[in-house]
């Protein structure tokens, strides 16, 4: 299924002036709109809470300010509005996969109420609604930042971009992402078919396709958006040159004590993309305890990727 859902920002919505909460409505549902019509999202807002509980300009609710817009003249706005909104708690109808990893993370620099629907976001591939109240919300695309439960019972600092719409503006470099995806067939059941358009500074191992259909839902996404760091960090390399790659996100080599252990070390041996076992030592995050590992070629700049899965043996 390619269309994506809509989660409410309500970390973006307090507005100091009930005026500028009404224009900003307007503004946004004209994005909405278009995100609709190119098929990018369903017609359904996720929200952690009613909207008649969701503070936004003085003492109005997100729900009084849609009544003051039908009042203002934007009727079809509010009944766009209203039929979007019905009520659907946020995690209704979640995947168990998902829904387990996000009861095994927390926002960082948000109330729990305001951070879980953005966290939602990045496991789902939804597009996060809500209002240009501040920089950090006023643009197409946001950075998520949590930490994330490990199996050791310790927490894991991570990051993801989500996409975000606060303006009708946003809507374009939205849909244009999304269009790229759809071309890329970056979807669970294609995205090996189609790395090569998708990623095509990376190479990979054949034992990665394997690894791509093992993978949980909750973290395809996370997955994707990862190797497409790697990606750009690949071409950058290949641009600008140097011993390694321009990195965007953490990648480290493995530790001089495990690489010293033969059974360890050669636990991180996979298939090349040439077809002889090779050391994948290096190795970039996911999730909360998920790995990429691959390899560098600096004679000819190139990242290859031969494994994705779990944390290898330690």
């Amino acid at each position: 299924m390619n269309t994506r859902e809509m989660i409410l920002n309500h970390a973006s919505l307090s507005v100091g002036d009930r005026t500028a909460a009404v224009d900003f409505l307007k503004d946004v549902v004209s994005g909405i709109v278009q995100l609709v019509n190119e098929g990018v999202v369903g017609s359904v807002l996720r929200a952690s809470r009613s909207l008649t509980k969701v503070p936004c300009a003085d003492a109005f609710s997100l729900f009084d300010v849609m009544q003051v817009l039908q009042k203002s003249g934007a009727r079809d706005e509010y009944i766009f509005l209203v039929k979007m909104t019905t009520k659907m708690p946020l995690l209704s109808n979640i995947e168990t996969d998902v829904k387990q990893r996000f009861l095994g993370c927390q926002t960082r620099g948000l109330r729990p109420e305001d951070g879980e629907p953005l966290l939602l976001c990045v496991l789902t591939h939804s597009v996060a609604i809500g209002f240009p109240t501040h920089e950090d919300w006023n643009r197409d695309r946001v950075t998520v930042r949590f930490e994330e439960l490990l199996p050791d019972d310790t927490f894991s600092l991570e990051s993801e971009d989500i996409d975000h719409l606060a303006r009708a503006a946003h809507a374009e470099p939205i849909c244009a992402r999304h269009r790229r995806l759809l071309r890329a067939g970056l979807w669970p059941d294609e995205l090996w078919r189609n790395r090569q358009a998708a990623f095509p500074n990376l190479v990979f191992g054949p034992d990665v396709e394997d690894h791509l259909a093992k993978l949980q839902t909750g973290h395809f996404h996370t997955v994707v958006n990862k190797l497409a760091q790697l990606d750009a960090a690949a071409e950058n390399w290949r641009r600008v040159g140097g011993t390694m790659p321009p990195w965007t996100c953490h990648v480290t080599n493995e530790s001089k004590r495990l690489r010293n252990n033969t059974t360890l070390r050669e636990s991180r041996r996979f298939r090349s993309h040439s077809g002889d076992r090779a050391l994948f030592l290096w190795h970039a995050r996911f999730g909360s305890a998920g790995r990429i590992h691959l390899r560098l070629d600096p004679a000819c700049r190139k990242v290859e990727i031969g494994y994705i899965g779990g944390h290898l043996p330690l």
